[in-house]
């Protein structure tokens, strides 16, 4: 401690002039002109505009995106819904990945009525049961489009031939492990699909 003592006494005491000079230098540093953040380099603005064309999200009005859609290495597409909100929107980002897509979204238990909506690619949409997949795993539809998880559904572009359009149905569901149930098929190129008109779960 005396030692500590011992030091201080030698610094001669700041003059006025030395605390205004520590003052300017002070302002100096937090004057916005020499903020390095303000300045942002070429390859990060680059890089942020390849980010946004590979992930396009929708986000409403809770901070939460209601969807996204993800363009993955080998060429396939991630879609993530969290809430039915704007399927244009979500048509759009879908174009813009490079899959024509024609989307829906129901209220609780409904389905679109069949008229049918569209020409199919294959047996997946039509007969009795429009809305149920079967168990044709050879069906062109089922491998354009692969539900990944209660959210996610992958599309493959590779299955999806020019002109056709990838089908989704979304309908909210009161209860159960997953928040809506999905119908996905193919429209034959030059089809046009058709408005959906919601109907009773059940009712054809």
């Amino acid at each position: 401690m005396n030692e500590l003592k011992s030091m201080w006494a030698t610094i001669p005491p700041a003059t006025q002039e030395d605390l205004a000079g520590a003052r300017r230098r002070l302002m100096d540093g937090m004057s916005p002109r020499r903020r390095r953040f303000a300045a942002t380099p070429r390859l990060a603005v680059a890089a942020g505009a390849a980010a946004a064309v590979a992930a396009a999200a929708l986000v409403v009005g809770t901070g939460t995106p209601a969807y996204a859609v993800t363009t993955n290495p080998d060429g396939t597409i991630t879609v993530a819904v969290n809430e039915l909100r704007d399927p244009e929107a979500l048509e759009a980002d879908l174009l813009a990945a490079g899959v024509r897509a024609d989307v829906t979204f129901l209220p609780t238990d409904t389905w679109c009525a069949e008229t049918p909506r569209f020409d199919s690619v294959d047996g997946a949409y039509g007969g009795d049961k429009p809305h149920e997949r079967g168990d044709e795993k050879g069906w062109r539809s089922f491998r354009a489009t692969k539900p990944i998880s209660q959210r996610e559904l992958l599309i493959s572009p590779q299955h999806v031939w020019p002109g056709e359009t990838v089908v989704l149905e979304y309908s909210e569901t009161p209860a159960g492990p997953a928040p809506w149930q999905l119908g996905t098929w193919l429209a034959k190129a030059g089809s046009t699909v058709k408005p959906c008109t919601p109907i009773p779960r059940g009712k054809a």
